[in-house]
């Protein structure tokens, strides 16, 4: 049986990350959770976010992967009795390109990964954020950032069976 993939964006504080733990929680009984990180603590806030975080999910028993740029060999060990939530995707792009990082490389790194995670059977929901509302940055690096995230968006949305955009905590199905 081929996994589902679900992804799910909107802008920042939009209930993103709420909405994909809920949507876990449901099929929580039947398999392991695991929480795919890429958040980096730059600053006290981030850290203050992350130990947040990590509190709830150890509360609720999650199995937790850093991941802030590089797949790590365990990616491999995963089979269908895991149920992976990845938050977000948006961090780990900006984690690659800050590290001066392939990024097109990494995308198609991520491309493959999600393919053999859905042969495998696993249920992957991923959270990335909006951030094309504003318009295209005049900024090179930010343009291309930009790019690149949209483009990874676009391929996320054709390739996941469920589309959601989170406004406001209103959660507004695209696709499935």
């Amino acid at each position: 049986m081929e996994g589902k993939c679900i992804f799910i964006t909107g802008g920042v504080r939009s209930g993103k990350s709420a909405f994909a733990e809920g949507y876990i929680k449901r099929y929580k009984k039947h398999c392991q959770a695991v929480y795919i990180a890429s958040g980096v603590a730059f600053d006290e806030e981030m850290e203050k976010r992350i130990m947040r975080h990590q509190s709830d999910r150890k509360r609720d028993s999650w199995l937790t992967m850093e991941v802030p740029n590089r797949f790590p060999t365990v990616f491999h060990q995963l089979h269908n009795g895991h149920i992976l939530l990845w938050d977000c995707l948006t961090t780990w792009l900006t984690n690659i390109l800050v590290e001066g990082m392939p990024a097109e490389e990494m995308l198609e790194q991520l491309q493959g990964q999600l393919t053999e995670w859905r042969r495998k059977g696993i249920t992957v929901i991923l959270v990335s954020n909006e951030v094309l509302d504003a318009g295209i940055s005049e900024y090179e690096f930010t343009k291309n950032y930009q790019q690149l995230l949209g483009n990874l968006n676009q391929w996320l949305v054709r390739f996941c069976d469920e589309a959601y955009e989170m406004n406001y905590g209103i959660v507004k199905r695209w696709k499935g």
